[in-house]
């Protein structure tokens, strides 16, 4: 059952990759279509804004990325071994650059989203960090268990 389901997530997660890169060209209408009257248009934004999105988008789709490789292991290998723990920790790290920079937009442009946004990055960062510890650990007591069998 648990290398069925890790599968079955591996492989969403690589449709979803997929669908990210297809629409990367699409990032401006997309923007346009999903933002409110009082925004404005993708075009009219600053460059810095503008860098700022596509960057969050590229850090989004290295998050699935390194969430593929992480699946693609645990299934077809164990979960107790060195690349568990340093996926999590390059996921953790990716959260937190995505908390750093809607930080860094809330003193430009503050809403309750971003003020949200930041907050619940910063605490799966967190949460991706401490399971990266975890399996280190369990990886320790493994490899201390095989060597006493």
């Amino acid at each position: 059952m648990k290398n069925n389901l890790s599968k079955i997530i591996y492989y969403l997660l690589n449709i979803i990759f997929i669908v990210g890169i297809v629409l990367i060209p699409f990032i401006p209408t997309i923007y346009n279509i999903i933002g409110t009257e009082n925004l404005k248009v993708f075009k009219e934004q600053t460059i810095i804004y503008q860098i700022a999105l596509y960057t969050c988008y590229f850090i989004s789709l290295n998050i699935i990325y390194l969430l593929i490789l992480l699946f693609k292991h645990i299934y077809k290998e164990s979960p107790f071994t060195i690349y568990t723990e340093k996926y999590l920790k390059l996921i953790s790290l990716s959260f937190i650059s995505l908390s750093i920079i809607i930080f860094i937009k809330i003193f430009f442009i503050p809403t309750i989203i971003s003020i949200a946004l930041c907050v619940i990055t910063f605490i799966v960062s967190l949460c991706f960090y401490t399971l990266s510890e975890i399996f280190k650990e369990a990886n320790n007591h493994k490899k201390e268990l095989d060597y006493i069998i």
